[in-house]
Parts: structure tokens; C-alpha cells; sequence
């Protein structure tokens, strides 16, 4: 919802229910949905309830497309937030909240925005610098160097996550996407993500 509108319900349906399951229980889910049919909004309920109350000293990151779908994601996840009631809305008034990044000083918790590259090199960097427990990656088969970028940052986040298991806190990835074209470089390894890993276990 926003400022003006009426909030819109969480929808519990298979695919909503399934996400959330599948994260609290570190699986790592890849959820494809057509558009407008509330993927984006079941993974923005699940990070303000980790930002606003499960997680301390937590950085989360966000991957996706472009600079519109950051500044909607970020947007979105303050909307949501206004719908909490104010005791549990954590964020003080002083904390960072904008298109690319929002902060909660009183739990030490952070939600970054990140775009990919198209410089195989600068790809690179961007994935290296996505150190964090818990990462998500938005419509990855669309976005530029998605097989640099992606494994990058996964390997870049393994201590975070082994520090995020001992200490019995969430971790883990969600990819959320539309689903790609597989003749594409990049929608083609998101396809082979979800069908090798995820189908074979390979």
C-alpha cells in the first residue's frame, strides 16, 4: 500500500507460504510469478519483520535490475512499515531512509540497494561487496552479468552466514523473479539455476 491508499492485504497463498518456509528454514528459494501477483510484496513483508524485529547488527542486501525497481523496492518496504504499529516500528526518526538505503540505529540493522554492471570486471566488485547473511536477488534474469555478479556475492557472504548460524540467527538468499528468456545469456542461468541446482541437486 502507501501513504494514501488502502493497505493491501498478505495474500497466504502456496507460493507466499512457501517463500517464508522455505527461508526461516534455510532453504533458498527461487520464487517466479507473474507480474502483479504479489512476489516483491511477500519478500518486503518478510525483511521489514526481520529488520523491524528478528534481526540485530544485520545488514541486508538487495540486488535487482535498476535504479526504479531499487527506489519501488525501498519504497515499499517504508510503506509497510507504516502499517506496523508504532511500538513496533523500530526506525527513529534521525535514521537513514531513502531510494537506495534504510537504517535502524536502535537494532544496528541495514537494508542497502545494489544494481549490477555491465563491466564483467565492476560486476565482479559489486557481487565482492554484498557481504551479508542474508541477500536478496529481485528479476536476476533480467539484469547484466547475473553468473558474476550473483556467485560473487554469495561467496563474499559464506562468513556471514557461519557467523549468522552459529549465533542461531536468519540467513540466506531469495531469488524473486519474472520468469526470463531462456535464449538469453542471462535468463538462461537463472533457468539453469533453478533446473540443475535446485531440480537435480547438482
Amino acid at each position: 500500500g502507501s501513504k494514501d491508499d488502502d493497505p493491501i492485504p498478505f495474500r497466504t497463498n502456496r507460493a507466499n507460504m512457501a517463500l517464508t518456509w522455505s527461508f526461516l528454514n534455510h532453504v533458498d528459494p527461487i520464487l517466479i510469478q507473474p507480474r502483479q501477483t504479489g512476489k516483491s510484496f511477500s519478500t518486503d513483508t518478510l525483511m521489514t519483520w526481520l529488520l523491524n524485529l528478528r534481526c540485530y547488527h544485520t545488514q541486508i542486501n538487495l540486488l535487482t535490475k535498476d535504479d526504479t525497481l531499487r527506489a519501488a523496492n525501498l519504497e515499499r518496504l517504508k510503506n509497510i512499515e507504516l502499517e506496523l504499529p508504532a511500538f513496533l516500528r523500530m526506525r527513529k526518526s534521525g535514521d537513514i531512509a531513502n531510494s537506495e538505503e534504510i537504517k535502524i540505529s536502535r537494532l544496528k540493522n541495514s537494508y542497502k540497494g545494489h544494481l549490477p554492471n555491465k563491466s564483467p570486471k565492476l560486476a565482479m566488485n559489486v557481487g565482492r561487496g554484498l557481504t551479508s547473511p542474508i541477500f536478496q536477488v529481485d528479476e536476476a534474469a533480467f539484469f547484466f552479468n547475473v553468473a558474476i555478479s550473483v556467485p560473487a556475492a554469495l561467496a563474499a557472504g559464506t562468513a556471514a552466514r557461519d557467523r549468522a548460524r552459529n549465533r542461531k540467527d536468519p540467513y540466506g538468499t531469495i531469488f524473486t523473479t519474472t520468469a526470463g528468456k531462456i535464449d538469453d545469456r542471462d535468463g538462461n542461468w537463472v533457468y539453469k539455476l533453478l533446473c540443475v541446482l535446485f531440480v537435480t541437486g547438482k
